[in-house]
């Protein structure tokens, strides 16, 4: 599980929990780093989450974890996806951290590398889930959020929906990242800002 799944949930520590949220308290803003998979896939998985009535933040496989970042590692941040050139991923089938999350695997060399870059960015130690504890995957669904099935039904219409990647992984090249935000805890995450890799113009 990433420790972006887990701020969805309260559960990483990052962010106090709403109840101990006032309305007229200040909450510094949350944000993680992420890459989007093809806009084919993530409208598929967008409608299939639809189908369970599924709300969490839209598809990404996480590269650097949320924080209470300041200016100055979010400006790292940017610089470092800079100096980055573009890297293949393949998104293949269906695997789950048990009864907690069910995920796409992704894997590529490259987004091992450039959350090594980032984490060193930030300055601070790492968090549980970076680094050796970093298992790149793209999220479909969440145990603790509500969902219309039980969660072995959840499951297994994953494993009939995108059964395909399982046999021929889904390749494609990262040529952006995204900055990630949200304001306050319990809010889903809303795209930020967009950092081109190295080389890449518009």
């Amino acid at each position: 599980m990433s420790e972006a799944d887990m701020t969805e949930a309260g559960m990483s520590g990052l962010t106090p929990p709403p109840g101990d949220v006032s309305p007229n308290s200040f909450v510094s803003p949350t944000f993680f780093v992420g890459t989007l998979p093809p806009p084919a896939l993530s409208v598929r998985i967008s409608d299939w989450q639809a189908r369970l009535e599924h709300v969490i933040t839209a598809p990404h496989v996480t590269l650097k974890a949320p924080g209470q970042y300041r200016a100055a590692p979010l400006t790292a941040f940017g610089q470092v996806c800079g100096r980055t050139s573009p890297f293949e991923v393949a998104i293949g089938g269906v695997r789950t951290f048990p009864d907690r999350v069910i995920y796409l695997e992704a894997v590529g060399a490259g987004l091992k590398a450039l959350h090594t870059e980032l984490v060193a960015a930030t300055g601070p130690p790492p968090g549980a889930f970076e680094l050796a504890g970093y298992q790149p995957h793209l999220t479909l669904a969440l145990g603790w959020r509500p969902l219309r099935l039980d969660w072995p039904e959840v499951l297994a219409s994953a494993q009939e929906e995108f059964a395909a990647l399982e046999a021929e992984p889904l390749r494609f090249t990262v040529r952006e990242v995204v900055l990630f935000r949200k304001d306050r805890p319990g809010e889903r995450y809303q795209e930020e800002t967009r950092w081109k890799l190295k080389g890449q113009s518009g």
